[in-house]
């Protein structure tokens, strides 16, 4: 007995006995219980002590039966594989022997088979060649063409196949005169748009009785003797019934718009292309309330036939549109046509609509015209037409003088955005739209390095524009409030592209594309670079490789990384219009503060496309502009603008959206740095006033002073020409600078440079705060202050307290430097240095240390 068990019996005694261990009835009760069940086994084992001998004895005297009988079998079993064995090799000689003869048997009644399927043929050609009945010939006929299904191999399957053939030869003539018969019944082929009569029913009978006869006698598909079918057809070959249902459309076709008739024309594609359109819509509705059900029945699924009538005739007229294309520049050699760019143009655009409306029409994607336009001269030829049409507008667009005038508002467009902008973009979009169509992505990609290479030349044009705007700028820059300056139009139409470029790039198309193109560099540096040697980044190596012979969708899955990058971007992008613009401008323009270290306008060698006739920008060329000034002990930057970076947000455009953020900072560079050379130049009166020694004057009786007037009122005049016509995120960008800027201006020439009493600064602090903030602040602005913060903490240090101003300047004076940041921070003074806030304050006249004479000196 194991330690559970001891303990299961201690545990059942516990519950059974309880806790009052002196009552004895529980423990006599189980007594009694254990003894019962003890004479009960007792009982039990003596009657098995009597019963054991007697069954042991019955099974002993039954085993012994069984071994003798196993005994008898072996013998017996041994006797039988002697006698087998005898018989064996007594009938060995015969059973060889008949073998023998029965392989000679088979061999002969295999001879006999083969013999007999010749006769078989022959008697089937016999008997087709003796039958009228049209049914029993196409069934003698399917007989005969399951034989050559069943016999694939040898000299027998090409003999089958030539009676199948011929048969098939004289059943399809004599069916087809029939059939001939009876679509001239029913006026086919249908030449008028109403509705036509319904045929009798015994006509309708008749047709689908030989339709189903011609879908019997249809040739297997592998049979030796192939139809030549054209190039632009569906890989499968139209089914008998089709064949003769276009065969008078054919004819028609060959009549009208082949030869030396006025209907075959060469620079009007679009009269076959569109007499196709009309055949398809009269008649495919016929042939699926007619045709289709007929091989529906004959339970044949492989069979479209509405969708094999369409290619058919569709085939039609891509096999005249190959040959049109052709004979252009044939019948130019010859002189027979003045523009052959303008022929092939047309003839695209007359494609690509046939294309759209069969594709309407159908429900069916058919390539069979588009693989016309993107066979390897042809497509050559279209990239070539399209960027020369292109860079035509684009010159004619950009020579006239309404390029720069205003799309109006009511076109869908903003209100600052260029005529020439709004152009370029359409045409960007067109030509999107016109290789959207094509199913492989190597095309679609060759048609995105056009539109790249359009870009680059947009960008140039618009370089050159600027340029020659910088040459000619002059007082009356900024002062017409009609016409948008040249300049100012520059400018609008560079971020107008750029904004839209960087809105494209995180369209499906566009991604998909993008996708496309790293998996075709990642192709090229493998085949370009040993094996060795090769080292991928991450993004690249979980790139699948395409075929371009396939179309992009059928090959290539959006991994989930782009997909979700697709959602991002739809639900999240990046946004660059006008209410963003506005809510930021709300905030403040902290984040727009310039960037001192200058910008750099030409391009760089990597990322710039060469092109013969560019112009680059260079600070140098626009710093020649600028007025110099007798004052350059401190020169304040005005050359540099924030630069945005458009980073991966560009994708497929790659430095496009850059390098045109790039001319429009210099253009807006230019704007700016032209304004405030113009209020430098102006501002050497109000620099020179007599600060020191200008008269108390109440507060209520104040105004600006007489030398600021100029220079402020002629820069808040340009800047708010310049903010009426630019784009508001623009408008944001110079604002923020040029308040910046004379910020920097003012503290630096005049706060620093001057000595100040309590008058001067009065007159100081209301200039700026009830003059300046006032003028370059939004209405809605928060804090006004924050516009110009350096002048606002120089009116607050000089106008401290005299006591306060002397102990904040010995404090600042005190030899321990670490406590001058927070002393000044103290006073909330944040873009002061403490040592020029101790400038400051030592050039008030009540706190400087000079003796009197020396102050006087300054009167």
């Amino acid at each position: 007995m194991n330690d559970e068990e001891k303990s299961a019996i201690q545990e059942d005694l516990n519950i059974r006995i309880g806790n009052d261990i002196l009552n004895p009835t529980a423990v006599y009760d189980i007594e009694n219980e254990l003894i019962l069940k003890r004479d009960h086994l007792q009982r039990c084992l003596h009657i098995a002590n009597d019963e054991v001998p007697s069954k042991l004895s019955s099974a002993i005297e039954k085993a012994q039966k069984n071994c003798k009988q196993i005994e008898r079998l072996k013998d017996k079993q041994e006797k039988l594989q002697a006698k087998v064995d005898q018989f064996l090799n007594h009938t060995g000689p015969l059973r060889n022997e008949l073998n023998d003869r029965l392989t000679a048997i088979s061999k002969l009644e295999g001879v006999l088979q083969y013999l007999n399927s010749f006769d078989k043929i022959e008697e089937l050609s016999s008997q087709l060649k003796q039958c009228s009945d049209d049914e029993q010939a196409v069934l003698l006929y399917a007989d005969l063409k399951e034989m050559c299904i069943k016999f694939m191999k040898g000299h027998r399957s090409a003999y089958v196949k030539e009676y199948t053939h011929y048969w098939h030869n004289v059943l399809k003539d004599k069916l087809s005169k029939q059939y001939e018969e009876v679509l001239k019944l029913l006026k086919w082929p249908f030449t008028t748009v109403q509705e036509p009569s319904p045929p009798p029913k015994e006509v309708m009978a008749k047709f689908a009785n030989i339709t189903r006869q011609l879908f019997l006698i249809e040739e297997p598909k592998d049979n030796l003797t192939t139809s030549v079918t054209c190039d632009f057809s569906q890989d499968v070959d139209p089914c008998l019934p089709v064949k003769m249902l276009l065969r008078p459309l054919k004819k028609r076709f060959a009549f009208h718009f082949t030869g030396n008739r006025q209907t075959a024309r060469i620079d009007r594609p679009e009269w076959f292309l569109t007499q196709t359109l009309t055949w398809i819509k009269d008649h495919q509705a016929f042939i699926s309330k007619n045709v289709q059900p007929v091989a529906d029945k004959m339970n044949l699924r492989n069979v479209n036939t509405k969708d094999e009538f369409n290619a058919g005739l569709v085939a039609l007229a891509a096999e005249r549109l190959h040959t049109v294309l052709g004979l252009y520049y044939t019948h130019s050699g010859k002189g027979d046509m003045i523009d052959v760019d303008a022929a092939f143009a047309h003839a695209v655009d007359e494609t690509l609509g046939f294309h759209k409306e069969l594709v309407a029409l159908t429900e069916k994607d058919i390539n069979s015209v588009l693989s016309v336009l993107t066979k390897a001269e042809t497509f050559e030829r279209w990239l070539a037409v399209e960027k020369k049409y292109a860079l035509a507008k684009m010159d004619e667009t950009l020579g006239s003088s309404e390029w720069r005038s205003v799309v109006c508002a009511g076109g869908g467009a903003a209100g600052w955005v260029p005529r020439a902008a709004d152009w370029f973009i359409a045409l960007l979009t067109t030509i999107e739209e016109r290789y959207a169509v094509l199913p492989r992505p190597g095309h679609r990609l060759q048609f995105l390095e056009l539109q790249l290479e359009l870009i680059d030349e947009w960008r140039v044009r618009l370089t050159q524009l600027l340029r020659a705007a910088t040459e000619v700028l002059d007082e009356t820059f900024l002062t017409s409030p009609d016409s948008m300056d040249p300049m100012i139009a520059v400018i609008n139409a560079a971020h107008h592209t750029r904004t839209v470029l960087l809105q494209r790039a995180h369209s499906l198309h566009y991604l998909q594309l993008h996708y496309y193109r790293r998996q075709f560099q990642q192709l090229t540096r493998r085949q370009h670079c040993d094996e060795n040697d090769l080292s991928y980044g991450d993004d690249d190596e979980d790139l699948p490789m395409l075929d371009d012979d396939q179309p992009f969708e059928e090959v290539l899955a959006i991994p989930p990384s782009l997909q979700m990058h697709y959602y991002h971007c739809q639900t999240q992008q990046e946004t660059w219009n006008d209410e963003v613009v506005e809510k930021q401008d709300h905030q403040g323009h902290e984040h727009l503060m310039p960037d001192v270290a200058g910008l750099h306008l030409h391009d760089n060698a990597e990322g710039r496309r060469p092109r013969p006739t560019s112009l680059s920008l260079n600070t140098n060329d626009l710093q020649a502009l600028e007025p110099r000034t007798h004052r350059n002990r401190r020169r304040v930057s005005v050359d540099s603008l924030p630069i945005q970076s458009d980073g991966a947000e560009a994708g497929v455009f790659g430095e496009a959206p850059a390098l045109l953020a790039r001319l429009r900072d210099a253009g807006a560079a230019t704007a700016a740095r032209h304004m405030l050379a113009e209020f430098r130049h102006l501002l050497g009166d109000y620099r020179k006033q007599r600060w020191h020694a200008m008269s108390l004057v109440e507060e209520m009786a104040m105004s600006i002073s007489p030398s600021l007037c100029r220079p402020l009122g002629a820069l808040c005049a340009r800047l708010h020409s310049a903010c009426s016509k630019l784009a508001p995120f623009l408008c944001a960008r110079l604002r923020a600078f040029v308040t910046s800027t004379v910020d920097t201006l003012i503290f630096e020439e005049v706060v620093l440079e001057s000595w100040w009493n309590t008058g001067g600064t009065m007159q100081l602090t209301h200039d700026v705060k009830r003059n300046l903030v006032p003028a370059f602040a939004r209405p809605d602005h928060a804090d006004k202050e924050s516009l110009f913060p350096k002048l606002v903490e120089s009116c607050t240090l000089l106008n401290l307290d005299y006591d306060d101003a002397r102990r904040l300047r010995a404090a600042i004076a005190s030899p321990t430097p670490n406590t001058h940041d927070s002393i000044v921070n103290g006073l909330k003074i944040t873009h002061i240095q403490p040592l020029l806030c101790l400038r400051i304050l030592s050039q008030r006249t009540d706190l400087s240390d000079n003796s009197p004479p020396s102050v006087l000196e300054l009167f």
